[in-house]
């Protein structure tokens, strides 16, 4: 019973660990352009900061044809 109980409190402390503050948002596996630019939209809507990602829909320059 006390292996249990030990193996509990160690988890509970190792998942305590880990990144502090905001964790940065992956990029969606499909439909990447259209997802970041709704996203984007979506933000300036709110008046929130603009993700680093929204810059090239904000000056019309693209990275792909």
């Amino acid at each position: 019973m006390s292996r249990i109980v030990l193996a509990l409190a160690t988890l509970t402390l190792l998942s305590a660990c880990g990144i502090k503050g905001d964790l940065a948002r992956p990029d969606p596996l499909w439909n990447r352009e259209d997802a970041i630019r709704r996203e984007c939209q979506a933000q300036a809507e709110r008046n929130q900061q603009q993700d680093p990602r929204c810059a090239q829909y904000q000056t019309g320059a693209q990275t792909t044809p």
